[in-house]
């Protein structure tokens, strides 16, 4: 493959933003149908919540390898590369929503929910009776709504969906995971940074470019991110470009020259040496570890 294939559901080609809002499905009914192997790949706008109930297997998220052993969720924010090896069938089910409504929802209902949204989470969960799972029922109630198309089925679908991520994250605080930082301005505005360059990042502006943006000064942003993130924004936007540059590297046939030219690098020498600088090996050193190592 040439690039990181990009699905609204895998194996099938992106559809419009509008067209579909959620899709609901049994872990089995997708996985069974491809031999239990889903290959790397993304999804543009929208997030993956799995809750797998029975089985095991590896989860690839970005470069790191995970075992995943039922009962636990598996949730996958928008643009994340993911791929997954069952050890044979498996069971449980399989939430595709557009993550910019949920954080929306999440913004005013639940602010604390946001950082959690946007980072991958597995979370492992107790083993439960049936009729104890308080995961289950919002599971099913939301492959109701999905399948059977009652009207004003997407508001209720939100709710819903709303109300089993809130279930799923306080797992996750059980779980020992890391607790969710406070929002406050300065979150925000650290927040609206981030996206930006996610938006700018291949095209190397410069970061008083992206402090004009936020109506402050370079020393006031750089104040806002070793406060918030513990690095400078320069350190932000490069991370930004090395992690796509490893996924390229990991998950593509590209050649080192086209991704180079992809990232805005006219040099392919200079984008070698940024990337050694930054991760130790050389791009070719990388793509050789990341993908023997599959």
């Amino acid at each position: 493959m040439s690039t990181i294939p990009n699905y609204d559901l895998y194996g099938e080609a992106p559809q419009p933003i509008w067209h579909e809002s959620l899709h609901v499905e049994s872990i089995s009914k997708r996985s069974g149908a491809y031999n239990w192997e889903i290959a790397p790949h993304r999804h543009d706008g929208q997030l993956q919540i799995l809750y797998l109930m029975q089985g095991a297997g590896e989860v690839l998220l970005e470069s790191e390898k995970v075992h995943a052993t039922a009962p636990c969720v598996i949730h996958i924010p928008a643009q994340f590369v993911h791929g997954f090896h069952w050890a044979g069938q498996v069971e449980g089910h399989v939430i595709t929503a557009l993550q910019p409504p949920l954080e929306s929802a999440a913004r005013v209902l639940s602010p604390a929910l946001l950082p959690q949204l946007q980072k991958p989470h597995l979370i492992h969960l107790p083993r439960w009776e049936a009729c104890e799972d308080p995961l289950l029922p919002l599971c099913l109630a939301l492959h109701q709504e999905y399948h059977d198309r009652p009207r004003e089925h997407v508001a209720c679908s939100m709710s819903l969906l709303l109300a089993l991520v809130i279930h799923i994250f306080r797992f996750a605080v059980a779980d020992n995971a890391q607790p969710t930082p406070a929002q406050g301005r300065r979150s925000q505005q650290v927040r609206v940074f981030r996206e930006l360059v996610e938006v700018h990042f291949r095209n190397h502006r410069p970061v008083n470019d992206y402090a004009g943006d936020l109506g402050m000064t370079t020393a006031t942003l750089g104040r806002l991110c070793q406060e918030q993130l513990g690095m400078n924004p320069m350190a932000v936007i490069n991370a930004r470009l090395v992690l796509e540059a490893k996924r390229e590297l990991a998950h593509s046939s590209q050649s080192i020259k086209t991704i180079a030219h992809d990232l805005g690098y006219s040099d392919v020498g200079y984008f070698s040496r940024f990337f050694r600088k930054n991760t130790g090996l050389t791009p070719s050193e990388f793509r050789e570890a990341a993908q023997g190592d599959g």
